[in-house]
């Protein structure tokens, strides 16, 4: 028997401007001012002077031999041919590319793809723009929300058939995810992907955290080779820590999909900035340095975090399971304790700061931690004092 749907349904059918984005308010506030930021999505930042040296030799002239000028539109040559080696694909080569921004990636995609009254399924709870630009452009997007089992959070497939039982026209994804580290299985996933294939809706999936599950044999073949309507965005800033760059990318075999992205791309940032071009070819080009490397402090961080909740002064409190993949994961907290109350209480006492799922706009009742710094260990530390001084969820 198919599943019900429990999703929710959102939105007017009319066109509006999008709603601050919350998230992003939040770390304007406290990224660059917190004693001891726990919360970041991020990986640990690569420093310039260490991507130059591992730059190739072909890499490292076109560096010393770079022009301050305008860029190609759909990218640097080499930077595209480079993404699309990421696939692995005969059908992905660098004419299924356009360099974008990652989160400006998000905007033009669904600008350019959805309209007033389309019907949208998307994973919930997620990085609001996910949602917020098709809400903005009029569209109906209903709630695929995870769910919480003894060994953590999943997506229930079964659902996500249910809500494409009526016509729609574009399935949102983010895996790993974003904030829970959930990660479907690879049957669930041949199973997402022939759901939305039969009822031919476009697939867009936020691969940002690719590259970062806890054990590689879990990582999902890309939408976008395995849909020819499935489109992702990517980029370095989360799972190769090089977030200043700005660098991102639309992969998809439809040209046509990616020919309307790049139209809005135009009335954008039209092109990328030309150094940044070239250091996220070097970082591509050294990626499993780096990712074997941001994967490691990760798992440092969350062996960190487990042995703190396992205390047993400290374990009544909260709730946590290891994610499956990407830099972040959810801290349950005991029911009835709201989790916006004791982040603040957490940042103003001891200058830990971590973010509630209020910020997603779903239950106030789970904290999210980042993993991905190398100053992740000690922040877990000074947060475990903080605990056994008496900071608890109140």
């Amino acid at each position: 028997m198919m599943a019900e749907s429990s999703s929710t349904a959102v939105g007017s059918g009319v066109q509006r401007a999008p709603r601050e984005f919350q998230l992003a308010r939040f770390f304007a506030r406290n990224q660059f001012t917190a004693p001891h930021l726990l919360c970041a999505s991020d990986c640990e930042s690569v420093e310039m002077s260490e991507l130059v040296t591992m730059m190739s030799d072909s890499t490292r002239k076109l560096w010393e031999n770079l022009h301050l000028g305008y860029t190609q539109t759909p990218g640097h040559p080499a930077l595209r041919e480079a993404i699309a080696s990421l696939y692995e694909c005969d059908r992905i080569s660098q004419r299924n590319v356009q360099v974008v921004d990652s989160n400006e990636g998000i905007y033009i995609t669904m600008r350019s793809l959805l309209k007033a009254g389309d019907r949208v399924v998307c994973t919930w709870p997620g990085y609001q723009s996910l949602s917020e630009i098709a809400l903005a452009q009029g569209a109906h997007v209903e709630h695929w929300e995870v769910e919480e089992g003894d060994s953590g959070f999943f997506f229930d497939v079964d659902k996500l058939e249910a809500l494409l039982q009526e016509p729609c026209q574009c399935v949102i994804v983010n895996f790993p995810h974003n904030p829970t580290g959930a990660l479907p299985s690879h049957a669930e996933w041949g199973r997402i992907i022939r759901l939305v294939s039969q009822c031919n809706a476009i697939l867009f999936c936020d691969e940002v955290y690719r590259g970062l599950e806890y054990d590689v044999q879990d990582r999902l073949p890309s939408a976008c080779v395995q849909y020819s309507k499935g489109i992702i965005v990517s980029g370095v800033s989360k799972s190769y820590g090089l977030p200043g760059l700005r660098i991102g990318w639309l992969v998809t075999q439809d040209l046509s999909l990616l020919s309307a992205c790049g139209a809005y791309h135009d009335y954008c940032s039209m092109c990328c900035s030309a150094p940044s071009e070239i250091l996220a070819l070097a970082g591509l080009e050294n990626r499993e340095t780096i990712l074997s490397r941001n994967r490691d402090t990760i798992r440092k961080t969350a062996d960190a975090l487990a042995d703190m909740l396992s205390d047993a002064d400290i374990s009544p409190h909260f709730k946590f399971t290891r994610p499956k993949g990407g830099s972040v994961a959810l801290i349950g907290l005991q029911k009835g304790k709201c989790a916006t109350s004791y982040c603040k209480l957490l940042a103003e006492k001891h200058g830990v700061v971590l973010t509630s799922t209020s910020l997603f706009d779903w239950k106030d009742e789970f904290l999210r931690v980042g993993f991905g710094r190398v100053t992740g260990v000690g922040n877990v530390g000074v947060w475990k004092k903080a605990i056994l001084d008496g900071c608890v969820p109140q």
